[in-house]
Formats: C-alpha cells, structure tokens, sequence
C-alpha cells in the first residue's frame, strides 16, 4: 500500500460513496465538490486517485493533475473525461460498464409502452376529470393512434451493451427488431435475432426508434431535422442515452407539425430542464428526468466502487472498469510495476 494516499471526489451528485471502504483501506479520503474547471483543479490538486461524477476532466484539468494516478467515475459515460489526455499523463481512467444496464434498457423498454399504449395522456385525462362516458369521446379521441405492437418495429441505434439487453425484452413483445451500430459486426447482430440496417434505413423503417449511442462530435445532433424527416408520422424517438444526441429545436418542430407521433427523452440536451423548454409543453412528449439508470441496487454498486477500483490500484491490479488500455506503459513508466 502507498502511505497516505489521498482520494479526492469532487461530488455533486447525492451517491454516498462508502467511507468506511477507504478508512479499512487506510485511504484519506475526502469530499470536494466541484462544477467548473477551476473549481475541478483546485479540488484535484494534490489527489492521488479522483472520483468524478459529471464533473469536467478537460484536457486543461488533467494537465494541472499532478500525482493522480487514477480518474474513477461510478457510472457508464466518460464523455467528461478527456481520455487521450488522461493516457498522455499516464493516468488510469476506469467506469462502471456494466452497472445500470438492465435499469436502463428496462426504463427504454417502459417508455417504449407508454408511448405506445398512450399511458400518460390517457392518465392525465382520468385525473383531470375529462372521462366522463365510459367509452366517451374524449377517450376515442386519446385511443386514436394506439395499435397492437405486435409486428412493429423497434430500431435501435447503436447496439452496445444495453440495446442487447433490451432485444430479448422487445422479442418478447412481439417485435421486429433493426440495429445501426457502425462499429459492431453485423453477424453480431444477426446472432441475437436482430436485423442489421443503415440508420437511413432504420429511420424510414421503424415505429419506435431508441437511441443508445454514445456522445462524440460524430453523434452530437444525430437525430437533426433531416433525420427527424425521414422518420414516420406515426413513430415515437426514445432516448435514454444522452440528451445531446437529439437537435431539440429540431424535434420541437417535428412533434408540433405532426412529422412524428412523439418522443420519450430520459435525457435532455440541458439538464436539469429549464421550464422554459418547450418540449414541456407538449402532451406528447414523455420526460423522467435521467432516471433510467436508477435501481436501489445500481446505486449501492455505485457507492461501493469507488473504494474497491482504488483498493485495486493499490494492491497492484488494474481496476476492473479499465478503459484506457494503452495508457499501461506510460502508467507503469511513471508509477510503478503492475500486475494483472
């Protein structure tokens, strides 16, 4: 063990991350939070190993992180992190792959049913009073558009680990399922019952599109008008993934004109929402607020991983969430021999 080894988060989430885990480990650890960058490297300042949530780790933060050798984050997404600068400065980067992954396609499998029975506007119109006849018009008015999801089609863009976990769940409702991942083989899609399309291909195709892509320059704004364009009228776009991936300016107008059906958003392009937003205002947009990765259990995971990556580290093992590989020679030139 390293002595006096000090692990600084700098929380803004309310994850209580397991103290008790470090003082067994004899690991100092301490809570800064911190928003923007400069609040990032004064925090990190004298850190050997740092626990970020959302948080920025720019290239700038990195650069002034002068003993780290470890960057945790206890969930799935990075796109915080500036990984190739992390690998320059020879520092671990490690997340939490596989946690929240059956919440999260459990939560895109929900919303995927809520559009398509309609269950928030038909709630909203037994709450408000408005079924007053048993099979009323008001109610056929709401029915309209409801079809037997038997048969229809779910596409899936990008087909990690969670839109795999989700295939299964569709099946079982009966549903054709297409993929757009331009990154995995086909045959690997083929393998789970799934059929490989163009995302051209996907959209034109689909009644429900869900998107679990990861944010990069290349997919920020995927879902812009020309795509939205190209989608049915009778379609819902579901994202539990990240709010940057869809042009909401651009889904505004589709949901307004009448291009789509609707849209059930988990996340949001600026979170949490402005009440300003006009997707609000619309009965036919769903929104739970980044909730989907959310289970008792993924948070307890969460909370205890940060203590056990940096245990790991210590006794001379690569964290089990290890993303940048490459970064072993640098590591081990600045820091010491590894075993795996």
């Amino acid at each position: 063990m390293v002595a006096n080894f000090r692990v600084v988060a700098t929380k803004t989430l309310p994850i209580k991350y397991d103290v008790d885990g470090f003082a067994k480990r004899e690991i100092d650890y301490v809570e800064k939070p911190a928003r923007t960058e400069d609040e990032v490297i004064a925090a990190l300042g004298n850190a050997d190993a740092a626990v970020v949530e959302v948080e920025p780790c720019t290239r700038r933060v990195i650069s002034n992180l002068k003993v780290c050798r470890l960057i945790f984050t206890p969930k799935v997404g990075y796109d915080n992190i500036d990984i190739a600068a992390a690998t320059e400065h020879g520092i671990c980067v490690a997340n939490m792959p596989g946690n929240s992954s059956d919440e999260v396609s459990d939560h895109a499998m929900a919303l995927l049913l809520a559009c398509a029975r309609k269950l928030i506007r038909l709630d909203k119109i037994v709450k408000s009073g408005e079924w007053r006849v048993f099979h009323g018009p008001e109610m056929q008015a709401a029915w309209h558009g409801i079809n037997q999801l038997r048969g229809q089609t779910l596409g899936l863009v990008g087909f990690g680990r969670i839109p795999r976990i989700l295939v299964p769940k569709a099946k079982a409702f009966g549903l054709r399922v297409l993929a757009y991942d331009p990154f995995c083989p086909e045959e690997a899609m083929r393998q789970t019952g799934v059929e490989p399309a163009s995302l051209e291909t996907l959209l034109r195709e689909s009644d429900f599109i869900s998107a679990h892509a990861p944010l990069t320059p290349e997919t920020r704004h995927m879902f812009g008008a020309a795509q939205l364009k190209l989608m049915k009228p009778t379609s819902y776009l579901i994202n539990t993934a990240r709010g940057q991936l869809v042009d909401e300016a651009a889904l505004y107008m589709a949901l307004v004109e009448g291009r789509i059906a609707g849209a059930a958003l988990d996340v949001l392009e600026m979170e949490p929402a402005k009440m300003n937003n006009p997707l609000l205002k619309l009965d036919n947009v769903v929104l739970t607020g980044h909730s989907a990765h959310y289970s008792e259990r993924s948070w307890t995971d969460a909370s205890l991983a940060p203590a056990q990556e940096v245990g790991r580290i210590l006794s001379g093992r690569w964290p089990n969430g290890w993303i940048n590989r490459d970064v072993e020679s640098k590591y081990v030139a600045r820091w010491g021999t590894m075993a795996l």
